[in-house]
């Protein structure tokens, strides 16, 4: 079978039997976090679902490289997943701001979403939100240990869920010093397997939860194998991850521009440097999740982000002036994917 027409059958399979699995568990997250006691932390749930649940929709995607017995189930741990990283990515904005050592020990809630369930549970929820962070965590917990290969990704998921914890805690406490980023670039230099990009580069790939999201999924196959899981780690780690959040950021730009928020994308020196920068994450993407089991899957991952980010970009936006080249750069193989997403969009 084409290429093309497997990543066809794969995003059929995504549109058909995961998307509603995804919504449904959305809106059971949706209830929970309505139902926090503290009108602060409410808030803060309530709008990192309302305005990020197309992020959890979309991790669900890796879905599609569970067994039919399994989706369901892995369904509910992406989807579980993406929304305890996008709330602690709205406190981390919205209430910890510059203390890094706060934001710091609230990311701790990615990695203990990801330990065995008898493991302790020590978080500060900072209120009363009524069992809802710790709900996350157990959650997560309980499905990814019901999978066959939890114990063989386990090492490779909670390295990059530190990663990702530190980057949104450094990542939070530049913001909102003025941009001063000192200390963000000093850890950006501290991670390894990054020749080759810079350091914002580096930076915006740690905010990604990806990799973490490939682990999870790699954790459904009986079949994976912590080689399998260093290889998953290795292809999405910098460069699918480095490529989502350069083009959440391209997305952004004339708004944080505007505003004056912390860019990622405005580090470049000019915007021959953001597409050159852009062409050279997506190329670096593809080529390295081809080697991978589950490689079609893969690069419809892949794939999905680049032409997400493209089709929601605004007319005669930065993001509209680059995306063709990126598209252009993914290939005939990509082209189910792009129509399947502007139509969406």
């Amino acid at each position: 079978m084409p290429g093309a027409l497997k990543i066809l059958v794969e995003l059929i399979k995504y549109e058909v039997a995961i998307v509603p699995e995804a919504r449904r568990a959305i809106r059971r997250w949706t209830d929970a976090a309505a139902a926090i006691p503290d009108p602060v932390l409410r808030e803060t749930a309530t709008f990192a679902i309302a305005v990020d649940a197309s992020n959890a929709e979309a991790a669900a995607a890796f879905a599609v490289m569970a067994s039919r017995s399994r989706q369901r189930a892995v369904v509910e741990l992406l989807v579980a997943y993406q929304i305890l990283l996008d709330y602690v990515d709205a406190l981390g904005e919205r209430i910890l701001g510059a203390r890094l050592l706060r934001g710091l020990a609230i990311g701790m809630a990615l990695t203990a979403a990801l330990e065995p369930p008898a493991s302790p549970v020590d978080l500060d929820p900072l209120g009363d939100d009524g069992g809802y962070l710790v709900g996350l965590v157990t959650a997560c917990r309980s499905l990814l240990w019901q999978l066959p290969s939890a114990a063989a990704v386990e090492t490779e998921a909670g390295s990059a869920a530190v990663r990702c914890a530190e980057a949104l805690a450094h990542t939070h406490a530049a913001a909102q010093l003025g941009g001063t980023t000192d200390r963000l670039c000093e850890w950006t230099r501290a991670q390894p397997a990054t020749t080759g990009y810079t350091w914002w580069e580096i930076a915006a790939g740690g905010n990604s939860d990806l990799a973490i999201l490939a682990l999870l999924a790699a954790a459904a196959d009986p079949a994976t194998t912590p080689s399998d899981a260093a290889d998953v780690a290795a292809a999405y780690w910098p460069h699918v991850c480095v490529l989502s959040t350069l083009l959440d950021s391209l997305v952004d730009w004339e708004r944080d521009a505007r505003t004056e928020n912390f860019s990622f994308v405005s580090r470049y020196p000019d915007r021959s440097a953001v597409q050159d920068g852009l062409l050279q994450a997506t190329s670096h993407s593809l080529a390295a999740v081809a080697p991978l089991r589950h490689r079609h899957a893969h690069t419809m991952i892949a794939c999905g982000v680049v032409a997400y980010y493209a089709a929601s970009a605004t007319p005669n936006s930065l993001a509209a002036r680059v995306a063709p080249a990126l598209v252009a750069t993914l290939g005939p193989t990509a082209t189910p994917i792009v129509l399947a997403l502007r139509a969406r969009h």
